[in-house]
């Protein structure tokens, strides 16, 4: 393990930013995480960087992929909150 932080340095980053996910988000939204992992995958921030494993981001990199992960769980929560169980939004 990496000192700097709890993820194995040879996890791919994909995976790495799955489990931040998983971490993010309330237990009735986990399921989504794959799918939520490839749109942080796809933010011109860790794009350049999907293909590594965590080991080779610097800490500023893996600050970065960290961040997005988080940006959209934060989204995600919200906009979970925005509506109701038939789907009408609360205002």
């Amino acid at each position: 393990m990496d000192e700097r932080n709890d993820f194995d340095r040879e996890e791919p980053v994909l995976a790495v930013v799955t489990k931040l996910l998983l971490v993010a988000l309330p237990a009735d939204l986990r399921a989504a995480a794959a799918d939520l992992a490839r749109r942080v995958a796809q933010h011109p921030d860790v794009a350049p960087h999907i293909g590594k494993h965590w080991g080779e981001l610097s800490e500023s990199e893996g600050n970065a992929v960290a961040r997005e992960a988080g940006i959209v769980a934060r989204d995600v929560i919200s906009g979970a909150g925005d509506a109701t169980a038939s789907g009408e939004h609360l205002h």
